[in-house]
């Protein structure tokens, strides 16, 4: 018997901005507004005032962080679990690319906060970017099959806005390919939460199989370096098409196994990198528009969210007009470079 996804919550920070108030704030010459504006970003949420952005050094970056993480990774999972029992709870993972919590952890800080009980198991992902949920829900779903019925519970929160690095000028670095530039013009803040476990309502997905597909050749084309005290983005102008490459990879291999074809999934769940990332991998895989639609409307409303994005994405999912037998396909992508496939079943 295959664990199920039986609910998802997600929360934002409460400051808001569009494109045009971002772009301003940051106080970059007029020429560049063009990147922001082909983004297809209507809005993203921060967890600072976007004043104070600019001014954090790191220590405060990572003070803020630990303090709003918590607080908004509880909020998703209130959400989620919708007034079930945190108690029936026996497993928490957490994953982020954009604080640190060097020991205790993020997930004793909300496992307290929450009123979990002691014999919880706890696991952390740090530093696989973009991609990380999806190794956190692999981890919840095997603990959930091998541990006779108990349930999981995923959490990832990222506040990308915390990582913010300051451009050497008023002009945008050329470095990394305008990855500052690239990266202000895309991220945003957002925690979600995910309940795995058993029921027998069709409606929650099944997780049928998982697949990776990492190319070592390109680790240094995204991610995060360390750069004087603090984090600093990397995206190359090559991960468009990378992305697309190795999600093919892997999302071919996992339908090979499991004897399906690309045009047996119905719905398709992809991290909301960006524009062209999308572009590039529904060409890829041959997809309609309407097939990355909620891909698009979750990068309009929030931006780039990070880990965050396929849950938002998901979430929303379950009010669409599914039905039963339908499958469908989680994507994630982020550095290594990986790229993920999660296939799921409303059975």
């Amino acid at each position: 018997m295959k664990p199920k996804i039986l609910s998802l919550g997600y929360s934002v920070p409460k400051f808001s901005y569009g494109q045009r108030e971002i772009f301003q704030a940051l106080n970059y010459p007029r020429h560049f507004w063009r990147i922001f504006e082909q983004s297809d970003i209507d809005n993203r949420y921060f967890c600072m005032p976007i004043e104070s952005i600019m001014g954090a050094d790191f220590q405060l970056q990572q003070d803020i962080y630990r303090k709003v993480a918590v607080a908004l990774s509880c909020e998703a999972i209130n959400q989620c679990l919708d007034g079930r029992n945190i108690e029936n709870i026996t497993r928490l993972t957490y994953g982020t690319c954009t604080g640190l919590f060097p020991g205790p952890s993020a997930s004793h800080y909300i496992a307290k906060n929450l009123g979990m009980l002691p014999w919880v198991y706890h696991s952390n992902i740090v530093g696989q970017g973009c991609e990380s949920g999806f190794p956190n829900l692999k981890i919840a779903a095997d603990y959930v099959q091998s541990s006779e019925g108990k349930m999981a519970l995923v959490v990832n929160c990222e506040l990308c806005d915390l990582t913010y690095y300051p451009e050497p000028t008023k002009w945008p670095d050329e470095a990394d390919d305008y990855s500052l530039l690239r990266a202000n013009a895309l991220f945003g803040d957002a925690a979600v939460a995910c309940l795995v476990g058993y029921d027998d309502d069709w409606r929650h997905p099944t997780i049928l199989d998982t697949e990776t597909y990492t190319d070592y050749a390109y680790l240094n084309d995204l991610g995060y370096r360390w750069e004087n005290g603090r984090l600093r983005a990397v995206i190359s102008k090559r991960v468009p098409v990378l992305a697309a490459g190795l999600v093919y990879n892997a999302v071919t291999s996992l339908l090979h196994r499991i004897n399906l074809d690309k045009g047996d999934i119905k719905w398709w769940v992809v991290h909301a990198a960006g524009n062209s990332v999308l572009d590039n991998i529904r060409i890829s895989l041959g997809l309609s528009e309407e097939q990355v639609r909620l891909s698009r409307e979750t990068l309009r409303n929030f931006g780039n969210t990070s880990s965050t994005s396929v849950g938002i994405s998901g979430k929303r999912l379950m009010s669409e007009n599914i039905s039963r037998g339908d499958f469908a396909i989680m994507v994630s992508i982020g550095p290594g470079m990986t790229g993920g496939a999660t296939l799921l079943q409303f059975m």
